[in-house]
């Protein structure tokens, strides 16, 4: 039986960890009233993405040639062959020897997740997936990923997206430079002074060196990674932020908090508008928060956790025996199997917290307030909107979900003697 539904009844990261954690291979289809998505999972990862309005060989062309790794000629060429042969593009470019087969990978790989990483800011829409035994895709140029690191990271764009469009708030705007670029170092940059995106809002994230050589500057040198330089490179007022995106080859996240930095350093400013130069005399950088790399190690650690919890699991953490699968339950059944899994994501958070702290935190809104969070606010609640109830036992710890009359109708143990203890569900 196929998973169908909406995004209001089921959202997005339920649906991408029912599947990676259940190990699931089949078509996952989205669709709004703009756009048609399909993500392909092959064992619970993710393995292809198109759309109907960005296709995937249109983009990666395109991008090849932005990049100046294909000439347009020669895609020209390669998309008539394909026409002729229904073979996939990036098999005919690296075959006819147009690009090399590392350039591929690295393209292919970037705009997948691109694809896969929009759809995490929908609002609305229907989803359907449709389980097959076998998929078909182009396994020798693509890597596989994750369903969980797609979650988490999808999660995080969607999180920090507010904060990105509140400065840049169209891809179409463009911007022009405020220093000279012969005054651009390409080095490594300090990370002393860096903060969290979050707490960049009005304040530079840059290094103290690199934001001392704002507008205004005379002649001291701007001092940027190999990548901030490229962006910088191609900042100007005939280049919107999307151009920019697609002449880089690189996601329009990663090409948006670039320019944020920049725009925080006051280095570019919107095209047009005059500069405005800051004042730096007297001004006392602020400290970087101590919680800001901690919150990096626990969320490299709850990665870590969610890998090594699923290469060690030989089964679906789903399936109780005289059950069937989730994907072939009703809709109550998968509302259980939805809670289920948001339990197994408390697990994996609460086994992190413990190795980085040594002890359990006392509520799970501890886990909230981390940065980044170790879970979402839906992660804390069933699929009915109730929050988990929480206990600590002397060599347990249960997470409980109760109906209306405040009775459990499910409940997660996770055994606490030892940090690797296996959680299961009873």
């Amino acid at each position: 039986m196929a998973l169908r539904g909406t995004l209001r009844d089921f959202a997005l990261p339920d649906i991408f960890q029912l599947i990676g954690m259940q190990r699931k291979t089949g078509l996952l289809t989205l669709e709004n009233d703009r756009e048609t998505v399909i993500v392909v999972f092959e064992s619970g990862k993710v393995v292809h993405a198109d759309s109907t309005v960005r296709r995937l060989d249109d983009l990666l062309g395109n991008v090849l040639v932005r990049q100046g790794k294909l000439k347009k000629g020669d895609l020209e060429q390669a998309l008539a062959r394909q026409k002729v042969s229904m073979q996939r593009l990036g098999y005919i470019l690296t075959n006819q020897g147009y690009i090399a087969s590392r350039d591929l990978k690295e393209a292919l790989s970037e705009q997948v997740q691109q694809i896969v990483f929009r759809i995490f800011r929908w609002k609305d829409g229907h989803y359907h997936f449709d389980p097959s035994n076998e998929v078909d895709y182009d396994r020798e140029n693509v890597i596989p990923v994750t369903a969980d690191y797609i979650l988490m990271e999808g999660i995080r764009r969607v999180d920090e997206w507010p904060i990105i469009e509140k400065r840049i708030p169209s891809l179409d705007v463009a911007f022009r430079p405020l220093v000279p670029r012969n005054q651009i170092r390409v080095g490594e940059v300090e990370t002393e002074g860096k903060s969290d995106l979050k707490a960049a809002e009005g304040l530079g994230t840059g290094s103290a060196s690199s934001r001392a050589a704002g507008a205004g500057s005379s002649s001291e040198a701007v001092v940027m990674s190999a990548l901030e330089a490229k962006v910088y490179g191609l900042v100007n007022p005939n280049n919107s932020v999307q151009a920019i995106v697609e002449m880089t080859g690189m996601g329009d996240f990663d090409v948006c908090r670039v320019m944020l930095d920049f725009i925080d350093r006051n280095l570019i400013a919107p095209a047009g508008q005059q500069a405005v130069e800051r004042a730096t005399e007297g001004v006392v950088e602020p400290a970087a928060s101590p919680a800001t790399g901690l919150g990096i190690a626990l969320w490299a650690a709850a990665v870590l956790l969610v890998l090594i919890g699923l290469s060690l699991s030989g089964g679906s953490p789903f399936h109780v025996p005289g059950r069937s699968s989730v994907f072939a339950l009703g809709k109550g059944e998968l509302e259980l199997g939805v809670s289920l899994a948001r339990m197994q994501k408390l697990d994996n958070a609460l086994r992190t917290f413990f190795l980085a702290y040594g002890a359990r935190p006392d509520t799970l809104q501890v886990l909230l307030n981390e940065r980044p969070p170790l879970v979402s606010p839906q992660d804390v609640r069933d699929t009915r909107g109730v929050p988990f109830v929480y206990e600590r036992n002397e060599g347990s710890i249960h997470l409980i979900a109760t109906n209306e009359s405040g009775e459990p109708y499910l409940t997660y143990l996770q055994e606490v003697v030892t940090p690797e203890a296996e959680a299961r569900p009873e």
